[in-house]
């Protein structure tokens, strides 16, 4: 059986993600492009549940607590603060933070019991945000006071916040692939599939699931950190449950397991409630029933039925060359090998 060197990164796969990114606004009308910045946005904090969910096999119902500590950094440090670079990365520490002592807390429960402890501490600082008005506006929300400046001048054009969150994304999409790819992302790996095996080989578990829980948490807050400066206004719904079931529903719809799959979701996700809703007020309805579907379907998700459709068309030679692109799209059966 043919296994391939999980250490490379696919950079053919990103370069064509890159193009995609630059020449995406030629074809896009005007509104398109305000959703698509969205989308990377959101593809980015799909990307951080799906790191801890398909890697892992963390599933949290709170990891919009970190979006919003992420979001809400920006907008509190920046009626003092200007400099993007000193409120990304306070975002980034605060979040990394909370996921660092929140998961040394929980890592002691499993399964419905670590689902339900991140949930209610999600709904913690909900409440916290909610009920400190003179601080956070409650659930009035408040505005940002900043905009993104990197220091070659304010970037507020909707082509200009484009492209700052189309690169973000492709860096947290390459940050992420090396890290499933080093030794330390294959042990988390093997920890999600057998961990007392793990274990037994002399691996300290725990560690390793509370450093990737921590990096997931980071990237969270990254992108609420990008989502203050896209949207320059946040609310306590950033922290709720309804915002983090949301996250969950791009992570399956698009496929766990894999890394492109959470962002697939997050687009289909954000295409199919803007255009969706344009017709009719049932959006969540319809969204709900696709939810259900692929549920149903399996964990593969869109990046399944895409893969499907890829062998299908493509001559083995060129399918080949392609899965070698994408190695993070190998199956269990791979991951297994690379850890015995």
């Amino acid at each position: 059986m043919r296994r391939y060197s999980g250490r490379r990164v696919p950079w053919p796969g990103v370069a064509a993600l890159a193009l995609l990114v630059l020449l995406l606004p030629l074809a896009l009308p005007g509104f398109g492009i305000g959703i698509a910045t969205e989308i990377y946005v959101m593809a980015i904090f799909a990307m951080s549940l799906g790191l801890i969910i398909g890697y892992a096999g963390l599933v949290s119902l709170g990891h919009a607590a970190f979006f919003g500590a992420g979001a809400y950094t920006v907008a509190l440090l920046g009626e003092r603060i200007t400099n993007t670079y000193v409120l990304v990365a306070a975002a980034v520490v605060v979040a990394a933070l909370l996921a660092c002592a929140s998961g040394a807390l929980f890592f002691r429960s499993t399964g419905a019991y670590f689902l339900m402890l991140t949930l209610a501490f999600a709904q913690v600082l909900f409440a916290v945000a909610f009920q400190a008005e003179s601080v956070t506006g409650g659930s009035d929300g408040m505005g940002v006071a900043v905009v993104p400046d990197l220091g070659f001048g304010e970037i507020s054009g909707e082509l200009g916040l484009y492209y700052l969150m189309g690169g973000a994304f492709l860096a947290c999409y390459v940050l992420l692939r090396v890290f499933v790819s080093s030794p330390a992302g294959r042990v988390v790996k093997g920890i999600m599939e057998n961990e007392l095996r793990m274990k037994a080989l002399g691996y300290n578990t725990f560690s390793y699931k509370l450093f990737v829980y921590t990096l997931a948490g980071g990237v969270a807050g990254f992108a609420g950190s990008l989502y203050s400066y896209f949207n320059l206004y946040v609310t306590p719904d950033l922290l709720g449950w309804v915002f983090s079931g949301q996250a969950l529903i791009m992570v399956i719809v698009g496929g766990a397991g894999t890394l492109l799959g959470p962002a697939v979701g997050a687009a289909f996700f954000i295409i199919v409630r803007n255009y969706v809703s344009f017709y009719t007020e049932y959006w969540a309805f319809i969204m709900g029933l696709i939810f259900i579907f692929f549920v149903l379907l399996g964990r593969g998700g869109l990046m399944h039925l895409l893969r499907a459709v890829w062998n299908r068309v493509l001559p083995g030679r060129f399918r080949e060359r392609g899965e070698e692109m994408a190695p993070e799209e190998s199956s269990a059966e791979h991951q297994k090998e690379r850890t015995t």
